[in-house]
């Protein structure tokens, strides 16, 4: 009997949970609903996390966002852009880093994302998931006297998301102040790396790249959603940061795009680490550092 009531018990707790899941809930447990055309009510000044915001119609168009307590309409937000081969991962995965960026930044703001995922069988390619980075910074900036916060936004993606987080700052909106890049690919038109065959993933990357961009190997359609072939002299300040053995994407992807920075007079920072496609902690503990200065220094 006991042990029933003990079943019961933790049915009960599950089932709690996943309500919770599945709702916008602040810290203090305060639900909170979008209104009719999507916005959301004024939010206390307290530190607060909103989950799951609805940003769009398909079900991956979510995000969170963390709300310092200390915060006014000068606060910046950082917008974090997960990566996963640009069709597999989730905003839950950085919340290591969010963690420690808070530990580092308390006055800051931060947005996490999910986006849809390329996909042949969809039709979701480079243009949808532009559109959904696009439409998380419009939510942002519409809500902005809703959350009490500024609209000066620096992007920050890892992997997929990092090249997510360059191409969509340096060709779509000027208005990102700076941009995070943690071992993203830059260049899609690179031939020797379209033809490798990832051990790790086991994938061919081609295949990878060309449900991504929506066709396969075409050298223009490439070079147009190549962070490196983006950049001018008025891109905005970018640090990069990678590890020296990655398997996955090359390495010289990161050092010609901060050579290229570099050489038109554009604000870069660049952090090798002896690592694979991936940070122990004490190295991501040094990313997180080196990456809040330069947002700190940027993100005005």
């Amino acid at each position: 009997m006991k042990k029933t009531n003990m079943y019961k018990t933790n049915l009960f707790k599950l089932l709690y949970l996943l309500v919770l899941s599945v709702v916008m809930v602040a810290c203090d447990g305060e639900t909170v609903v979008p209104d009719d055309k999507n916005n959301v009510t004024p939010i206390e000044l307290k530190d607060t996390v909103l989950t799951n915001i609805v940003y769009g119609s398909h079900p991956r168009n979510v995000y969170d966002v963390h709300l310092p307590a200390k915060r006014d309409s000068n606060t910046p937000i950082i917008l974090l852009i997960h990566g996963g081969s640009w069709k597999a991962g989730q905003k839950e995965d950085f919340n290591y880093y969010i963690q420690m960026i808070k530990e580092k930044w308390g006055e800051v703001a931060i947005v996490n994302m999910n986006y849809r995922y390329a996909s042949k069988a969809n039709n979701i390619h480079h243009t949808e998931i532009m559109a959904d980075i696009d439409a998380v910074v419009n939510h942002i900036t519409s809500n902005k006297s809703n959350y009490v916060i500024s609209q000066n936004i620096g992007v920050v993606g890892a992997s997929a998301g990092a090249h997510l987080a360059m191409i969509y700052a340096y060709k779509y909106n000027s208005n990102i102040k700076c941009v995070g890049d943690i071992f993203g690919p830059t260049i899609f038109n690179d031939w020797d790396w379209y033809n490798t065959f990832s051990l790790v993933t086991n994938t061919k990357t081609g295949d990878v790249l060309a449900e991504y961009v929506g066709k396969t190997w075409d050298t223009t359609a490439y070079k147009a959603v190549s962070p490196y072939w983006n950049v001018s002299s008025t891109t905005q300040p970018t640090i990069i940061f990678h590890g020296s053995l990655d398997p996955i994407v090359p390495v010289y992807h990161s050092q010609w795009l901060h050579n290229k920075l570099k050489g038109l007079n554009v604000a870069t920072q660049y952090h090798e680490y002896i690592a694979f496609h991936g940070f122990d902690n004490t190295q991501s503990n040094d990313v997180m550092n080196k990456l809040v200065a330069f947002f700190q220094l940027y993100l005005q």
